[in-house]
């Protein structure tokens, strides 16, 4: 029995056209191959049939991939929210009594809040944000927040995968959060943890962060690009 390579393995049950070969060799160029067999194996597991349509595995990954440049963005400002709250606060009063270690650590490298906040990792933000006064805290939205250290938990879960990249839609290393719009408010999937995350944003941020979510699965396909082909089982809507 020969044993066919990795390539011939991804093409096997694979309905694609002439056109979207050439797009689907660029493809596995630059991404390389397990990650597309990783997807394909995922997509067949809800097809009925034993092919699947290629212009369905490159909108998953296309639409993976807007997912992950959304939730950075909306990380990324959550984190300078954070940060410029807490430098504003106590930017000429640094002595205080309830900074973590780590924070406490680089505040003495050089006496300078700001070189601090920028050299702590999120985790350790989060941890801060969590002991600060409760007047300061409410500018940072958590007074209200219920279930804060298991979220806070969650939310550095997502925050990882999507800084290292991680494939979001077949990643199952999120954490359990308590959120609404999901079975029993509670639920360690990728939408719970985005629900999650919009709950920790300002009101009007989060509810952009939703619509950018949902736009995700528009075609905004360029000339020559394989056509959006989602399958229902992977979009999300918040």
């Amino acid at each position: 029995m020969i044993m066919m390579n990795q390539k011939e393995k991804f093409y096997e049950n694979l309905v694609i056209s002439d056109e979207d070969r050439i797009n689907a060799e660029k493809s596995l160029k630059s991404k390389r191959i397990e990650k597309h067999i990783l997807i394909k194996e995922k997509l067949l597991t809800w097809n009925k049939n034993e092919s699947i349509e290629y212009s369905k595995i490159a909108s998953t990954y296309r639409y993976d991939k807007r997912i992950r440049y959304t939730l950075f963005k909306y990380i990324s400002y959550l984190e300078e929210f954070y940060r410029g709250i807490i430098l504003d606060s106590f930017k000429s009063d640094t002595v205080q009594n309830f900074w973590n270690k780590t924070l406490e650590k680089r505040l003495k490298q050089k006496g300078d809040l700001n070189y601090a906040l920028e050299r702590i990792e999120f985790s350790t933000l989060l941890d801060q944000c969590k002991n600060l006064p409760d007047e300061i805290k409410k500018k940072c939205l958590l007074l209200s927040l219920k279930h804060l250290n298991t979220n806070m938990s969650a939310l550095i879960a997502l925050r990882n995968a999507v800084m290292h990249n991680k494939f979001l839609l077949l990643h199952r290393e999120y954490t359990k959060c308590y959120v609404n719009g999901v079975d029993n408010s509670r639920s360690a999937n990728l939408k719970a943890n985005i629900l999650n995350l919009i709950q920790f944003l300002p009101y009007e941020v989060g509810e952009n962060c939703a619509k950018d979510i949902n736009a995700c699965k528009e075609d905004r396909n360029k000339e020559g690009e394989t056509k959006l082909d989602l399958p229902l089982q992977v979009v999300i809507t918040i």
